[in-house]
Order: C-alpha cells, then sequence, then structure tokens
C-alpha cells in the first residue's frame, strides 16, 4: 500500500472516492464554505452506490468549473479526466463494505495530496521563491 495517492489503484472503487475528494475541493474553490457541501450532502451515498451520484455530481461540477479563473478550471478539469479515466469502462453500481473502505482510502489520499500541495505552494509564495501555481498542482 502506498501512503500517497496511487493513479494505477487497481479498484474503481478506490477512484471513486479520489474523484469525490477532487470535486468536493472543486466546489470549494469555486463558492467557498457553502455549509452543507459535496461531502456533507453525497459522502456517505457515493460511497455505498457511486454509479447513481456520480454523474450528477460531475454535472453539477461543470458548473462550479466555470467559476474558476488563471488557468485553476483546467487543472481541476484535467484531475477529473484523469481520475475518471482510471475508473475504466464503467461506474460500479454499489459497493461492498470492502469496496467502501477502499473508497475512502482513495478519498482521503487524495485530499492529502491536495492539502500537502496547497501547503507546499503557500510555503513557497511565503519564502518569495515566485515558482507558478499551475506548475506545482500538476506535478
Amino acid at each position: 500500500m502506498q501512503p500517497n495517492v496511487n493513479p494505477q489503484h487497481p479498484e474503481a472503487a478506490y477512484h471513486c472516492g479520489r474523484l469525490l475528494a477532487i470535486l468536493a475541493r472543486l466546489q470549494y474553490a469555486a463558492l467557498g464554505d457553502v455549509g452543507a457541501g459535496v461531502i456533507q450532502r453525497y459522502y456517505t451515498a457515493t460511497s455505498q452506490t457511486p454509479a447513481l451520484l456520480i454523474g450528477r455530481l460531475i454535472a453539477n461540477a461543470k458548473n462550479h468549473l466555470n467559476k474558476l479563473e488563471g488557468g485553476l478550471g483546467f487543472w481541476y478539469e484535467d484531475k477529473i479526466a484523469e481520475t475518471m479515466s482510471a475508473l475504466g469502462d464503467s461506474i460500479p453500481k454499489t459497493l461492498t463494505l470492502e469496496k467502501q473502505s477502499l473508497f475512502a482510502l482513495g478519498y482521503y489520499q487524495q485530499l492529502a495530496e491536495m492539502k500537502k500541495k496547497k501547503t507546499d505552494i503557500q510555503s513557497e509564495t511565503k519564502t518569495g521563491s515566485g515558482l507558478n501555481l499551475l506548475f506545482h498542482l500538476n506535478n
């Protein structure tokens, strides 16, 4: 098991969890704190029946992408596309308890990776290194 995100993980449940973390962060980037967001409303249902909800969440994400500036929308769209590609040809209809654990693993590993990158960018901004935001987000 890797301590970080594993883009080659063989289980679709893992990538469904990753996708939800990306969509939640996208919502926050576009709208700020909305109270009951994607995670509060959809985490449990998506971790049990991802095929029923991911289409709706992706459709809503398109609205959020349009609100972002400075290339950030393109970065999120690339992350969504990369994660959706890892799902293969279909999204699982239901997840067993074991697969729900893999969903959680993917969700939290993706969340940790995005938080780490944000922290790295903030510390480099404070030190005045002036590196491009998109360079960091893509690496």
